[in-house]
């Protein structure tokens, strides 16, 4: 290896003591090493033959070298993570009082419920619940964001701890274009500041949030775990983009707002391209059976218990 491009150490560092070879891209030279570290595009490694200690340029290294040390950098990351749990950045551990807090990012204002105590997890992380409010609904102004409160309430919360978010629609034009996109990245954002979850991030809506929890389902299908349209609709022609995540559909028999077909063509379309889909149809319910739907202790159950990758 050429030694020009070798610094030799006069600390002592620790190591991983995972002894490999390692080899130049373009000379094709080996060294027997131990990985210690890596960042800002170098990599220190310690040689076996007398423990001398190098930092090299990472992109001298062969390509199978590099994606080592990628690989190598996420596994260590990991561990740290399950070492230390995980822990809300200042500006959302703010957010976290046991209340509603209002907030906004991504063009979008929200709400969020966390408790104080969920500012760090041990373990995973807590699951993340959004809920998209229907047509009229105004989440920020009431003292809790409407029908959203359901999770945050009772045996619900106590059973199930989880953090809640419920986003306003600005123009109350359905839940698509740049307000599907602003939910997408508040969630994602979400995710890289507090200790969420990431295989138990959920969705649900009513009405007109119902037909956004399709339409988003079907544009981040990878992003949540479970969904849950009660009384909506959507493009039958998307179901085979959500077909991997379990869905559990909602309508009134006698809904004169939103005809229950709507749900129905979705539910025969999700059947077709075999989804996990479970459908439940008031015979006498109309528009208005999304209180009835959230007192579903059963509902809640099996949606805390989807997770990505079971």
């Amino acid at each position: 290896m050429n030694k020009v491009l070798l610094i030799l150490l006069s600390v002592s560092l620790w190591s991983s003591a995972e002894v490999r070879t390692w080899t130049t891209g373009e000379g094709g030279k080996t060294i027997r090493a131990e990985f210690v570290k890596s960042s800002d595009g170098k990599v220190t490694i310690r040689r076996s033959r007398d423990r001398k200690v190098f930092t090299i340029q990472l992109a001298i290294l062969s390509e199978a070298d590099q994606e080592w040390v990628k690989a190598k950098l996420v596994e260590m990351e990991e561990a740290e993570a399950a070492k230390n749990g995980k822990v809300a950045t200042d500006d959302f551990a703010k957010l976290l009082t046991g209340d509603w807090e209002r907030t906004e990012g991504h063009g979008l204002k929200y709400r969020i419920f966390g408790e104080r105590k969920m500012k760090k997890s041990k373990d995973v992380g807590y699951p993340l619940v959004v809920w998209l409010h229907g047509r009229g609904g105004d989440v920020m102004t009431p003292d809790s964001p409407g029908q959203a409160r359901t999770f945050a309430s009772g045996d619900n919360f106590r059973k199930r701890p989880c953090f809640i978010i419920s986003p306003q629609n600005p123009d109350q034009l359905g839940w698509n274009g740049a307000k599907a996109d602003g939910v997408v990245e508040i969630v994602k954002e979400l995710l890289k500041n507090l200790p969420i979850d990431e295989k138990r991030v959920y969705i649900a809506g009513y009405s007109m949030g119902g037909y956004g929890t399709f339409h988003i389902l079907a544009q981040e299908p990878k992003l949540f775990a479970a969904g849950v349209p009660i009384a909506g609709g959507g493009n039958p022609g998307s179901a085979s983009s959500m077909r991997k995540v379990p869905i559990w559909v909602f309508h009134g028999a006698k809904d004169a707002i939103v005809r229950v077909s709507q749900s129905q063509g979705m539910v025969e379309a999700l059947k077709k391209a075999r989804a996990e889909v479970k459908y439940t149809e008031y015979p006498d319910g109309n528009h208005g059976i999304v209180g009835e739907v959230l007192r579903t202790t059963e509902l809640h159950e099996w949606l805390f218990e989807q997770a990505k990758g079971k």
